[in-house]
């Protein structure tokens, strides 16, 4: 992610983004409901309603990178909302009570949409924002699946699809539109199947394209997955890439181990990271978070096939497939070595990662290590803590 590397589609992905905002204040002025959902929903549904889908987590992330987390945090928590709690709720819920909008004002839901595919916080957030702007709320519950979901937890997940169309159908008094969910989906697998094509290039060695870069360029594929502009966006995407490798422009120069990363990246100290890993010849090739939204689904069976997708996220499942996913991508990826992120704004991501790191060891001979921090706040970062623990890896890396 240096700058001598940076990718001409930052400024277009930049320029989408802009679009992607101004669309969403438009929605207001044009009576179009705004919705707020979570990452892991089925917006393809939000989308083929003809709703704006508006992504708070998304806003969290941006006030992490801008590094004004920690002032909208402390909004949060002079409110009574604990510090524990996760990073992008306390930024989101510091924004709405915040006289101040150091990244603009979050937009307020007419809607919000939540599964707790991901975790149990963003429910509880997304339930409290419904009271505070007196917004009807609607839970998609995803049980817990094992290493494969079974046929009981499908059909309950589908039938829950079935009512939110109803609730969809009550709120905006349009019959709901299948063909335009088929045509959604078919926009939505294409730009996953140029996304993930993109993220494999990680795997050359020397390699064009890097976890860093995917952290930059994953915007669209979660606010307008479903969209023709996220299938324009990822083919100038891959486009750029294909160039890359033909030119022999590589993600970082002399290139020497592939690094596993586990999950969601430090926002604030993303360029930090970048270059550390890069100033020891370590590429971090991939990470099941950027993963998250390489979808494929069935037009034939459309909510059979979402109800697959949305409920089969890592973080729903048990801990031997977690372990067993992370080992499948160092396999593919050719990985040297494995970084995992302790991050204390995201428990659900962060238990038993030590467990995990021995047990990653054990069962692929790889070196390993943990570091603890927050993925948005930065008083809970040490530059040095993380060296303590990032700098003895590297030399173990240089050593095998």
């Amino acid at each position: 992610m240096t700058e001598r590397n940076a990718f001409k589609t930052a400024e277009l992905m930049k320029e989408m983004m802009a679009r992607y905002y101004a669309a969403g204040k438009e929605s207001i002025s044009k009576g179009i409901p705004v919705a707020w959902v979570t990452a892991v929903f089925p917006v393809e549904i939000i989308y083929a309603a003809g709703l704006f889908p508006y992504y708070p987590e998304n806003f969290g992330a941006v006030a992490a990178a801008r590094k004004v987390a920690d002032r909208l945090s402390a909004v949060a928590e002079a409110r009574g909302y604990a510090h524990d709690l996760c990073g992008y709720a306390r930024c989101g819920i510091g924004d709405a009570y915040a006289t101040e909008h150091p990244i603009g004002e979050i937009l307020k839901p007419d809607v919000l949409f939540c599964c707790n595919t991901q975790c149990g916080s963003l429910l509880k957030w997304f339930e409290v924002a419904g009271r505070f702007y007196k917004a009807p709320f609607f839970l998609l519950d995803a049980p817990q699946v094992g290493f494969e979901t079974d046929g009981l937890c499908k059909r309950y997940f589908v039938e829950q699809l079935h009512e939110l169309i109803e609730f969809i159908e009550k709120l905006t008094g349009n019959r709901f539109d299948y063909d335009r969910l088929s045509a959604v989906l078919a926009l939505s697998n294409e730009a996953c199947r140029l996304w993930n094509e993109i993220l494999e290039t990680a795997a050359l060695k020397p390699a064009p394209f890097g976890f860093f870069d995917a952290c930059f360029h994953m915007a669209p594929i979660v606010t307008w997955r479903g969209t023709a502009e996220a299938v324009d966006y990822y083919r100038a995407l891959k486009e750029e890439v294909e160039e890359r490798i033909e030119k022999g422009i590589h993600a970082i120069p002399g290139e020497r181990y592939k690094i596993y990363f586990d999950h969601i990246p430090c926002w604030p100290k993303l360029r930090w990271f970048s270059e550390l890993f890069a100033s020891h010849g370590a590429l971090v090739a991939v990470s099941q978070y950027t993963h998250s939204w390489a979808y494929s689904f069935d037009l034939e069976h459309p909510l059979e096939s979402l109800a697959e997708s949305y409920t089969h996220e890592f973080v729903n499942r048990c801990f031997d497939y977690r372990v067993q996913r992370k080992i499948n991508f160092m396999q593919k990826y050719g990985i040297d070595g494995f970084v995992l992120f302790s991050n204390r704004s995201c428990k659900p991501n962060a238990f038993g990662l030590y467990d995990k790191r021995r047990l990653i060891s054990e069962r692929t001979g790889l070196p390993g290590v943990v570091f603890e921090a927050d993925m948005s706040d930065l008083r809970f970062f040490s530059e040095a803590q993380v060296l303590a623990k990032l700098d003895p890896f590297f030399e173990q890396l240089s050593s095998d």
